[in-house]
């Protein structure tokens, strides 16, 4: 039998001085995310926007992580507010993935069109399931139902995750990106799919117990694979990495045009 008196709340005391040193680490390569992202006039709009809001919200959750008690963070207010900033962040980054992969301009209007909305009705849908699954978590009487709607939600997302890869191959843009544009939607991808996977597995009631008696959890396998998504990125931004997919652009357009 599951012990859950205590959720949806976890049991361990945030390790202050290990979080602000984290805040610090993303808030580094949030001011370079926006300094970079000046310079290029926030383009591609999409992704910077995306990765801007992911930087925000993980930066903002680490920050309450390290100056808020475990008494404070184990209210409802607060618990809500820092679920959702998580939650966000994460989803953030998955739909950069899908939409920098649009970026190269060899896609169609309609295909493109189409990865981006599917991609986003995907992330709504699966928000609403974890934010209704969150409301529920208060009740005694609804647990269960609050497991099957987190359930229900990390599975969307993780098959967002895996069906990244295939429809990659599918639009075949992978010849037309540059090799840092490549190596940063790789390790993106790679770590948005190690986040979800760990979602699935915590969606059950007794892995999440297990893993909210230990921060060493949420550090491992949440914080970790997002920063390391968060910093590729800034390291690569896409003001560099698509600066030789533009030039291609320009080579194929003549191509295509002889073709017609």
């Amino acid at each position: 039998m599951v012990d859950l008196s205590n959720f949806p709340y976890p049991a361990y005391e945030p390790n202050k001085i290990v979080a602000g040193i984290l805040a610090a680490i993303i808030g580094i390569s949030l001011f370079l995310w926006i300094i970079q992202s000046i310079q290029s006039h926030f383009r591609p709009r999409r992704v910077i926007i995306l990765l801007l809001i992911s930087h925000l919200t993980l930066f903002i959750e680490l920050i309450l992580r390290a100056t808020l008690s475990l008494d404070t963070r184990n209210t409802r207010a607060a618990f809500t507010v820092t679920t959702i900033l998580l939650a966000v962040g994460q989803r953030m980054i998955i739909l950069a993935n899908y939409d920098f992969l649009t970026q190269t301009g060899t896609l169609g209007s309609r295909v493109s069109r189409t990865i981006t909305i599917g991609s986003g009705l995907a992330i709504v849908s699966s928000a609403i399931l974890i934010a209704t699954a969150g409301i529920l978590s208060y009740n005694t009487d609804t647990i269960d139902t609050s497991f099957q709607l987190r359930q229900a939600s990390a599975a969307i997302v993780l098959i967002m995750t895996i069906i990244f890869y295939p429809i990659w191959f599918l639009i075949k843009t992978v010849k037309h990106m540059t090799k840092q544009a490549i190596f940063v939607l790789f390790i993106s991808s790679i770590t948005s799919l190690i986040v979800t996977i760990y979602l699935m597995i915590i969606s059950c009631p007794y892995y999440y117990v297990s893993t909210n008696q230990q921060e060493f959890w949420f550090y491992i396998f949440h914080f970790t694979p997002m920063a390391i998504a968060l910093i590729i990125w800034t390291i690569l931004h896409p003001k560099r990495t698509l600066i030789l997919t533009t030039q291609q652009q320009k080579d194929i357009k003549p191509v295509i045009n002889d073709n017609l």
